[in-house]
């Protein structure tokens, strides 16, 4: 599991959930909703990087709709991203949810490096 990961799950004490991207060559990413609590119990990461980056999204981003559509293309589509964290398992779901219906349309923005170079940098 990354640091960014064990970090979130130590700040938010073991409540939420991380969305972990699976990214198979020449397929369709697979989400799962893995909750903090099992991480934090022991229970292994069913996906995504060991040395990946996690990307935030907190319940208030439903209060924005342009930004929170803008993350759910994000965890999709974005090959650099292959973990993000919610603070409740309800909004983790909601992104996997909503993240498996968007048009499957690979890109590179760079979010997910960003987030592996700052969690690098922090510690």
């Amino acid at each position: 599991m990354s640091a960014a990961a064990m970090d979130l799950i130590e700040i938010f004490d073991g409540e939420g959930a991380f969305v972990f991207v699976d990214r198979p060559v020449g397929g369709m990413p697979i989400f799962h909703v893995q909750t903090s609590s099992a991480l934090r119990a022991g229970e292994p990461q069913v996906a995504g990087r060991a040395d990946c980056g996690v990307m935030l999204a907190t319940e208030e981003l439903r209060q924005y709709p342009a930004q929170l559509n803008s993350m759910i293309q994000t965890i999709a589509n974005d090959v650099t991203v292959s973990a993000a964290f919610s603070d409740t398992v309800e909004m983790a779901q909601y992104l996997a949810t909503e993240a498996r219906k968007v048009t499957y349309a690979l890109y590179v923005s760079a979010a997910g490096q960003i987030m592996k170079d700052l969690g690098r940098h922090a510690g």
